[in-house]
């Protein structure tokens, strides 16, 4: 987060202390907020540093020292504060992915972790933690032990935009009134539930939650079982061998929207996995899933027709099946540039 500072605060004695504050707070480890480098000049010279003695003689070192290394880096950030005593008493989001509020409500505001709205918090929070781990990125685990980052539960896809609606309105809205405005202070993270390529079953919750979050992401696999690497699925499903190499004997294409925790099932009282016949002949299921499937060996579908319950999500929760660090290459091409691209995006807004 970029951190920009009005004339009116930098040049107000009664904003200093909250100036001490807000740099404390950027100071933290692990902080991604930073002071814009094009003020660097203003701010050491206003009147908030200038011949500043004791504990604020400090900051003004710090300021000098993040020039030094600022320097030196290009800071990467998707979102800028605006700190503006002049800005509406709530705060206010202006086009420019920047927020602009007052001292107050900007230490409030950074004070605050990053939310990541996801369905479940513990098994959609762990696989996106795994995933860091594995692919090498160290900052957000790191911003998550520091709590720069958080899980919001919703408790469902459906629940999400009444998640995201409530960090900026509150339970019970106040004539539409923002409490604070949050939308570059979360973004949601949710499953395709896709069949098949182009079936954007989702998209219009991604259209109602993009109003209220900084970024919605929709991942391309039907779920974040389909993610698993098979090391993993097959440390996890013990003794279900033969079906797991028969699941990653399947194209790309057909593991990534592939029904993992159901498979294909008829509508029986309970439900019992589907001959390929009976597959094809099933009216439920749309043309292009039975074509995106077609050409598999019965012996093959007989393995895996049944899908594997609930057990895979364990992986990214449980500490036995911890993913070693840096080990993308268990990943798909394609898996791998969509998951870092998440993650970076997470990271620069931070």
């Amino acid at each position: 987060m970029n951190i920009r500072l009005a004339a009116n605060v930098l040049q107000d004695s009664r904003w200093f202390p909250a100036l001490d504050v807000l740099l404390d707070i950027v100071s933290q480890p692990y902080s991604h907020a930073s002071l814009d480098p094009s003020q660097f000049g203003q701010i050491s010279s206003s009147p908030w540093l200038k011949n500043a003695t004791g504990p604020r003689e400090v900051l003004a070192e710090m300021i000098r020292g993040a020039a030094r290394t600022m320097s030196r880096q290009t800071p990467v950030t998707a979102v800028t504060l605006e700190i503006d005593a002049d800005a509406p008493t709530s705060g206010e989001i202006l086009p420019t992915a920047t927020m602009r509020f007052t001292p107050l409500k900007a230490i409030a505001l950074l004070a605050q972790p990053l939310q990541i709205i996801v369905e479940d918090e513990t098994s959609d929070g762990g696989f996106l933690l795994w995933m860091a781990r594995l692919l090498g990125k160290d900052s957000i685990r790191a911003a998550y032990r520091a709590g720069r980052v958080s899980f919001r539960h919703a408790g469902g896809k459906r629940q999400m935009l009444k998640s995201a609606r409530a960090m900026t309105f509150g339970v019970w809205p106040r004539d539409g009134r923002p409490i604070m405005p949050m939308k570059l202070r979360s973004c949601a993270i949710l499953d395709s539930d896709s069949h098949f390529a182009g079936d954007d079953r989702n998209a219009t919750i991604k259209s109602q939650l993009e109003p209220h979050v900084g970024f919605v992401h929709i991942l391309e696999g039907r779920t974040i079982e389909n993610y698993v690497p098979r090391k993993h699925a097959e440390d996890r499903l013990r003794g279900a061998g033969p079906a797991v190499a028969a699941y990653f004997s399947l194209s790309e294409e057909q593991r990534r929207y592939f029904p993992l925790k159901t498979g294909f099932r008829d509508e029986a009282t309970p439900p019992q996995p589907q001959s390929m016949s009976d597959f094809k002949a099933d009216n439920r299921w749309h043309p292009k899933e039975k074509m995106l499937f077609d050409g598999i060996s019965d012996t093959n579908w007989q393995r895996f027709s049944g899908g594997f319950g609930d057990s895979l999500a364990a992986v990214y929760q449980e500490e036995a099946y911890r993913c070693a660090p840096g080990a993308a290459h268990l990943l798909t091409v394609a898996q791998q540039q969509e998951i870092e691209n998440l993650l970076v995006t997470i990271i620069n807004h931070i």
